[in-house]
């Protein structure tokens, strides 16, 4: 009876034995290598040099309570957003949904605005119709700093940078990085969108049809273009001549 028992408890733990061997490859390819010292010890190794993501794709890094208008009319107020400026995208919660959030298709999105818990308001705008040769600017948004006949816009992207640290000639940056990238145009009642710095020859150069009165003013008002304000204050001045 002895006999039979062990028999049989031997018979099962080779059963098992063998079916490890046939559904578990991890075991396998284990064994293998502690069988086999030519080929190595399995070891994996953790670069604990990176530091992480620093920055980020956001323009704002929470859900903001904001407002969109679509190409179509339709329009959501008190909506949860936030606007990645990485990607130019729109994104909006559904709390009702489980928290999910969804990306807006950008193609039918006309403003959006954002305010933060300051009370500052960011009303973005899209001018798909506007006449400026890089597709993928006009493509996206822009802050708008100013809207008359003539618009002043800011354009809010993010560069991202990856990590840079292995190799003998790294710079040794151990963390992915975004980073703003600014840039400012002026958009004309005839849909001509001009890059410009916020420089007094830039701005004169943008609207040289009335320079001649506007050179005056600048000096006048002494604008030095060191703030967004002064440049508000110039295209103000245009549109009103």
């Amino acid at each position: 009876m002895k006999c039979n028992l062990v028999c049989l408890l031997m018979a099962l733990s080779g059963a098992v034995s063998a079916q490890t061997q046939t559904t578990d490859p991890t075991v396998d390819l284990r064994l293998n290598n502690l069988n086999n010292p030519s080929s190595g010890p399995l070891i994996f190794r953790v670069d604990s040099r990176y530091e992480g993501q620093h920055g980020s794709p956001y323009l704002l890094p929470d859900w903001t309570k904001g407002q969109v208008s679509l190409r179509d009319g339709r329009q959501y107020k008190d909506v949860p957003l936030k606007f990645d400026a990485y990607r130019q995208a729109l994104i909006l919660l559904r709390p009702k949904s489980g928290n999910d959030s969804i990306i807006i298709d950008r193609q039918t999105i006309a403003r959006f605005l954002l305010i933060n818990p300051d009370g500052q308001p960011y009303l973005f705008s899209r001018y798909p119709t506007a006449k400026l040769s890089d597709e993928e600017v006009r493509d996206g948004f822009f802050l708008i700093l100013y809207e008359g006949k003539t618009a002043l816009l800011k354009r809010i992207a993010k560069v991202f940078k990856s990590a840079d640290y292995k190799g003998g000639y790294s710079a040794n940056i151990r963390y992915d990085s975004f980073s703003d990238a600014i840039s400012y145009y002026i958009l004309k009642p005839d849909q001509t969108l001009t890059k410009i710095k916020l420089s007094k020859k830039a701005m004169l150069d943008a609207m040289i049809d009335k320079e001649a009165a506007l050179k005056p003013f600048i000096d006048q008002q002494k604008l030095s273009f060191k703030t967004e304000e002064d440049a508000i204050t110039l295209v103000k001045q245009y549109d009103s001549l």
